[in-house]
């Protein structure tokens, strides 16, 4: 950090703190903690934070710090006399001055955790905003309440090489919990288990430490379970630091929960693995991994949660009751209650049952969008492929591949449908919880963040009832499968990187996520104090871009989505996919209709996207284009990338001296700018290429190969860019296209173009034409503009009561008059899209759900599109900053939107 960055001390006065209510700080651990942030971070300003009962004489130009915990007679009089109405929700704070002149600050939160989050709030300022807390400095008052109830980050354990040392950094630890908690986080999962797919049949089976977590942790007395090359004194170490990491947590007012990905594998049949295990099979693996689990909880008192892979990548073969009726005996017994947080994919009713019996709250975490990183708003439909009328498909292809297919009877089977987003889990009656996983499918390494698209995440996490989100931190797969390698985890080469944290580079995405997850429509100040003491005059610049950018890679993996498999599809170092030949099956092609080429991808919500081919066919076809084109999005794509490259050029000359802070930053920006611009011009090439297929057209072909060479010098500047900074080969698997840097990508690219303009040669002189039509084809893709967007006067109702008919009417603004669709769905992705066509009133449109469709207990969703040329708009649409929902949400009037913390009112009448 640059010296010239640090902020000065503005006061050199003393600082006392009492406590009002009753309260003292040593009665509570996590609020003495509190106090101890606060006082050293008050210290490097220099200003000294004292008791109250130190202070001297009865000097009143001295701040007094009053702390509040819940209500209390003396808090409640002096919030009504500075007019602040006091949170009562849990993990809320209010922090304002007193009544007259003085610069007494009141800090009040409504349980532990809501007033550690206002103390640290305090620090967090004068860290890095070198502010001395005041009364006079919170004119108005801060008051903040959360909007999810679940905001957890999983800290994951992938590789030896790469995670033990950072496991057992006690001082790395210190400071990384009270960052997370210092941004509103109120969860952290330590996930293990987790370094591979399926732990049978499994060739890339090699780095097995933590994969069976037990035996590393714990010893089951008369078990006889052993691993090899792990001494008892390396695994009581293990647990010591276990202990350590759950205490701290704790400590800062942090819920512990440990994750368990794995039950078992393959011990007989990974010749190559790390660490052998002896003495499990079948007939003891439940009971071991009971008794285990059960010494784990009582050695570690502090976890109150267990996040559980439930399907057949654990171990256990899908429908295996008994395994679990066992299993959860140790959660039955531990003596407090233990939340069970269980992976939605290949999940029943008869397991949430086995779950429920436990009498321990329970609740179901499904992937977000596929094991990925989309757009804030949850996906209006699913994929074919995973519907259930195809639930018959079975992809599991490794070794023994006909005798652990039947293991997958529920997730590749009956209900396929659950493997990459909520399902059928949202019915209003459900007796459990549901907390979204956003998945380390999209970005791994690139610095990200951006406030309305976490924001809109924040708002969407507790969509139809839903708890909240467990992001699965940056750098979640670092080493995946065995390929760990040693250096830094964050791919920096040594020079560019000098901080002795791997999460410290996305210090600014802790910070917005955590705060926007906390409270959508969070102060953005918090977020520019940071910025500002990181970049000085251009911190705005550099808020700018990096926000632009960070829009880029979530928009391309929602709408381009050729698997939904983290571990084929890495958009952010994408292994091309070729635009003119069938892809093989790996890395994308198992996972698509045939043919399978880049411009037959579709998206992860082909409700509201098309593919490349589909548009060209209605293209070709002269019909309606009733989806969001991949034209529309790839001019979205050009403007984010062009946003994010201008804000870094006004910044440069602006850096008299670049520091490796903003070097670091502009690298990312430029690739990420750099990758959008790639896929905006390959989306290009592929609609005229699929116009090509189709029609013959000249003007299409070499359209397509002028476009497809723009991508290439796109990619060719993020190859170019990450040289200096990025090592070779950053690794996230052993696959080609999980490892690897942007430049070693370009080989593909010049070899899909060389075999386009091959193709093109080859048939000019045989089929290709250039008729009047096709130049016009070419002319409409060529000049697209389309936003999609339709304003129009909506007032969605309050709710609906089932087995009634629901009115829905829209009106579009300075619209002529069209034919107009309502589509909706029940809020279940298992079942397919209705739509109607709305008839014309004087008022606008008017089109009725009917109540046989309305007696369901599941909520209902609805959007309208209007037809028009060249393309269907609609509404509500997505909005330029790509942080909306493109659809309206209703609960049945059964159910109370307040317990389920749905707004009342939905605001939005107009789209601009």
């Amino acid at each position: 950090m640059d010296p010239q960055k640090k902020p000065s001390a503005v006061a050199t006065n003393d600082i006392y703190f009492r406590f009002v209510g009753g309260i003292a700080a040593s009665s509570v651990p996590q609020i003495e903690w509190g106090l101890g942030e606060l006082r050293s971070r008050l210290g490097e300003l220099p200003v000294r934070l004292l008791p109250f009962a130190e202070m001297r004489g009865d000097s009143r130009s001295e701040t007094v710090l009053n702390f509040a915990l819940g209500p209390s007679r003396e808090i409640d009089w002096i919030s009504q006399l500075a007019v602040v109405e006091l949170p009562e929700a849990p993990e809320s704070f209010a922090i304002f001055p007193g009544a007259g002149q003085t610069p007494d600050l009141y800090v009040y939160g409504s349980d532990v955790r809501g007033l550690i989050y206002a103390i640290t709030e305090l620090a967090d300022r004068a860290r890095f905003g070198g502010a001395v807390p005041s009364g006079l400095h919170f004119s108005p008052p801060l008051v903040n309440r959360p909007t999810a109830k679940v905001r957890s980050i999983s800290r994951c354990f992938q590789s030896v090489v790469e995670d033990l040392s950072w496991f057992h950094d006690r001082a790395g630890w210190e400071e990384y919990l009270t960052l997370l908690v210092t941004h509103r986080f109120n969860r952290i999962s330590l996930t293990l288990g987790m370094q591979y797919n399926y732990p049978y049949g499994n060739e890339f089976i090699t780095d097995v430490y933590f994969y069976l977590a037990y035996p590393f942790l714990v010893s089951v007395p008369g078990a006889g379970v052993e691993v090899s090359n792990l001494t008892d004194g390396e695994r009581d170490r293990n647990l010591e630091t276990l202990k350590f990491i759950a205490r701290e947590a704790e400590r800062r007012g942090l819920e512990f929960q440990l994750a368990l990905w794995t039950q078992s594998y393959d011990f007989d049949d990974c010749p190559n693995a790390n660490h052998q295990i002896t003495g499990l099979e079948s007939g003891n693996l439940a009971r071991y991994c009971r008794d285990a689990l059960a010494l784990i909880l009582a050695e570690v008192p502090e976890i109150s949660g267990l996040t559980l892979r439930v399907h057949v990548e654990c171990g256990i073969p899908e429908g295996s009751y008994d395994f679990w009726e066992t299993y959860f005996e140790a959660v039955k017994t531990a003596g407090r209650t233990i939340r069970l947080d269980l992976h939605a994919k290949g999940i029943d009713e008869t397991l949430i049952d086995t779950a429920l019996a436990t009498g321990m709250p329970v609740g179901i975490s499904p992937k977000y969008t596929s094991e990925h990183l989309g757009l804030p708003y949850h996906q209006a439909s699913i994929r074919p492929l995973e519907q259930p009328e195809n639930h018959q498909a079975v992809f599991y292809s490794g070794r023994d591949a006909e005798k652990h297919a039947g293991k997958w009877q529920f997730s590749e089977g009956s209900r396929k449908f659950m493997r990459y987003s909520y399902g059928d889990l949202l019915r209003q009656d459900r007796p459990y919880d549901v907390v979204y996983r956003i998945w380390p499918g999209t970005m791994r390494i690139l610095l990200w963040g951006d406030a309305a698209l976490a924001g809109g995440y924040g708002r969407n996490a507790t969509f139809c009832g839903s708890q909240g989100v467990e992001l699965c931190e940056p750098l979640s797969f670092k080493g995946r499968m065995g390929t760990g390698l040693p250096g830094n985890r964050i791919g920096y080469r040594a020079e560019a990187w000098s901080e002795p944290h791997d999460w410290q580079k996305f210090a600014y995405t802790y910070r917005v996520w955590g705060r926007s997850l906390y409270d959508p429509e969070a102060d953005p100040q918090a977020f520019r104090r940071y910025l500002d003491r990181q970049f000085g005059e251009v911190a705005g610049h550099c808020e700018r871009a990096l926000a632009s950018a960070s829009r880029i890679l979530p928009l391309i993996t929602l709408a381009h989505t050729p698997t939904a498999s983290n571990n084929s599809y890495w958009p952010e170092m994408y292994q091309n996919m070729s635009v003119v030949r069938e892809a093989p099956a790996l890395p994308y092609g198992y996972e698509l209709l045939k043919p399978a080429r880049f411009g037959t991808v579709g998206a992860c919500d082909p409700q509201l996207f098309m593919s490349p081919s589909e548009f060209a066919q209605a293209v070709h076809l002269g019909d309606a284009v009733r989806k969001l084109s991949p034209l529309t999005w790839a001019n979205w794509l050009d403007r984010l990338a062009t946003a994010a490259a201008l804000e870094i050029a006004r910044a440069e000359p602006l850096v008299r001296d670049p520091d490796a802070d903003f070097r670091r930053l502009s690298v990312d920006v430029a690739i990420l700018a750099a990758v959008g611009r790639f896929f905006a011009e390959k989306v290009r090439a592929a609609v005229l290429w699929e116009l090509y297929l189709l029609s013959d057209e000249a003007r299409a072909a070499d359209g397509a190969i002028e476009h497809y060479r723009r991508a290439r010098d796109a990619w060719a500047r993020a190859a170019q860019a990450c040289q200096a900074v990025y090592v070779p080969d950053i690794t996230y698997g052993p696959h080609s296209w999980l490892r690897g840097r942007w430049d070693d990508r370009l080989p593909a690219i010049d070899q899909d173009i060389l075999d386009m303009a091959e193709l093109i040669e080859a048939n000019r002189t045989v089929r290709s034409h250039d008729s009047a039509l096709g130049r016009c084809q070419v002319e409409l893709i060529g000049s697209w503009s389309a936003s999609q967007r339709q304003a129009c006067r909506h007032l969605p109702p309050e709710g609906f009561r089932p087995g009634t008919d629901l009115e829905l009417s829209c009106a579009p603004v300075d619209a002529p008059r069209r034919t107009v669709f309502l589509h909706y769905r029940h809020v279940n992705q298992s079942e397919p899209w209705h739509c109607v066509d709305m008839l014309w009133t004087s008022d606008g449109y008017t089109a009725r759900i009917p109540g046989e469709y309305t007696r369901s207990p599941f909520p209902l969703q609805y959007y309208f599109e209007i037809d028009g040329q060249p393309c269907s708009t609609f509404f509500p649409g997505l909005a330029d900053d790509l942080s909306n929902v493109p659809y309206f949400v209703l609960l049945s009037d059964d159910t109370s939107r307040a317990e389920l913390g749905i707004p009342s009112e939905i605001n939005e009448e107009k789209a601009q």
